[in-house]
This record gives C-alpha cells, sequence and structure tokens, in this order.
C-alpha cells in the first residue's frame, strides 16, 4: 500500500492560480463531435521491473468532467504539450471506476456473500483511492458517490475497511470528509476489542487523536467525577 499521497504532475497548474481553473471550468456538454481527440492517463508507479499501466480516454469527457484535467490538457505546459497524465499513486482498479463513472456517472461494484474480508478490503481500498482522486481532479460528485458505495459495502459486510485507514490519513487534509467520515464510524460503531493492543497498527496515531476530539464535541455535558470510584482497595486488619 502507497504510504506517500500522489502528485498529479506538478506542471499542470501554475501554483499561484491552483484554484482557478475549478471556478472558471465551463467545457462544453460532450457530443463527441471531436471523437478522434484523445488523452492517455499512465496509472501507477514505474519501478524498474513495473511500468505504469495506459488508458486512453476521450479528451472531451475528461476535460467536461474535471476542471483540473481541463486547464491540465489546454495548457502549454508538459500535460498539454504531450496530452497526457500521470497518476502513479492510484490503483487501476480505482482508475477504471473513474473510467465508467466520466461515461456513464456512475460504476459497478461487484460482490457476493463469498467475497472473503482480503476481496472486500481491496475494494474498499479502491473506492477510498477513487474519492482521493476524484478530490484532486475537482470533481465533488464522484466523490459522494464513491463515499455512498463505501458505506454500503462496510454495511453489507458488517466490518469497518481498516486496511484503508492508512491510506486515507497519508493522502487527505487535515480538515477531509474522508476522514471525518471514518472518524465518525470507527468511533460509532466500533467495539473497545478494535482498540487492543494487538489492532493498534491498524489506526493511525492521527485519527485516535481525531477520535478523542470526536468524542469530546459528542459529550454534551460536563461529566461529573466521583473520586471515591477511583478509590484503590485499602485492607484494613481483621476485616
Amino acid at each position: 500500500m502507497a504510504t506517500h499521497p500522489n502528485t498529479p504532475s506538478k506542471t499542470a497548474l501554475p501554483q499561484d492560480d491552483e484554484e482557478g481553473p475549478r471556478k472558471r471550468h465551463k467545457a462544453n456538454t460532450p457530443d463527441f463531435s471531436q471523437a478522434d481527440e484523445v488523452v492517455t492517463f499512465l496509472v501507477g508507479p514505474e519501478t524498474e521491473t513495473q511500468k505504469p499501466k495506459t488508458f486512453i480516454v476521450h479528451k472531451e469527457i475528461a476535460c467536461y468532467h474535471s476542471p483540473v484535467l481541463n486547464a491540465a490538457f489546454k495548457s502549454g505546459f508538459i500535460d498539454g504539450r504531450t496530452q497526457t497524465y500521470k497518476l502513479d499513486d492510484v490503483s487501476e482498479g480505482a482508475f477504471k471506476l473513474l473510467v465508467q463513472w466520466l461515461y456513464s456517472q456512475k460504476f459497478a461494484i461487484q460482490t457476493s456473500p463469498a467475497d472473503t474480508r482480503d476481496e472486500l478490503a481491496h475494494i474498499s481500498l479502491d473506492l477510498v483511492m477513487l474519492w482521493v482522486l476524484a478530490d484532486k481532479l475537482g470533481i465533488p460528485s464522484l466523490q459522494n458517490l464513491a463515499l455512498e458505495r463505501i458505506n454500503d459495502l462496510s454495511d453489507e459486510s458488517s466490518t469497518i475497511p481498516n486496511d484503508c485507514l492508512h491510506y486515507v490519513y497519508n493522502n487527505s487534509s487535515k480538515d477531509s470528509q474522508l476522514r471525518r467520515f471514518f472518524t465518525e464510524m470507527v468511533g460509532g460503531q466500533s467495539e473497545a476489542e478494535y482498540f487492543s493492543p494487538e489492532e493498534e497498527h491498524n489506526i493511525p496515531r492521527q485519527m485516535l487523536l481525531d477520535l478523542v476530539i470526536w468524542s469530546i464535541q459528542l459529550r454534551a455535558d460536563t461529566v461529573s467525577i466521583k473520586v471515591s470510584e477511583f478509590f484503590v482497595p485499602v485492607e484494613v486488619d481483621g476485616r
């Protein structure tokens, strides 16, 4: 699992205008009149033994749905010149879900009662990666759809997808809605044994702090402490 946040090509946008394209984005509705214009996505890391997976998408589809991609592919920077966009910290599964959504505004997740915990965890991680990717590409409606499916999957499996927690905290901001969602899920649905020493490595340190803050904010009234309840038993001679 990746431990560092993915940074889409830093040359795609001027640093002092990062939010500008999100506000000004008014691409035309795709009609495939430019069906011969496509863009390339390189998904996954490049190592000595592994090459990124190549995906081809119609340019007007990508630019219509994402203000970030619209700015990148129509710029004079490297993404615009090469019509290629690198996503080195996204799984193939997550990107395939993105492509499904770009063309249909929906995506299909296939699960069955026979799925193992590891299989469900893999699906959940793809969905979490999809949420983070949609955040970076400026597609809030896709973020919301991904979050709904994460919640549905958790309900269906009656488990908390704790394998996703480290990815969430390594790849999202401190005020992320995704962090808030998982904090409330863990705080509201987990049992005490979830926080046992054996499970400690599954919970990011910052999440534990978020859980403390969430618990304090949830508490409506000041708790009255009866100090005698914390006395250590004292043995008295003859008794």
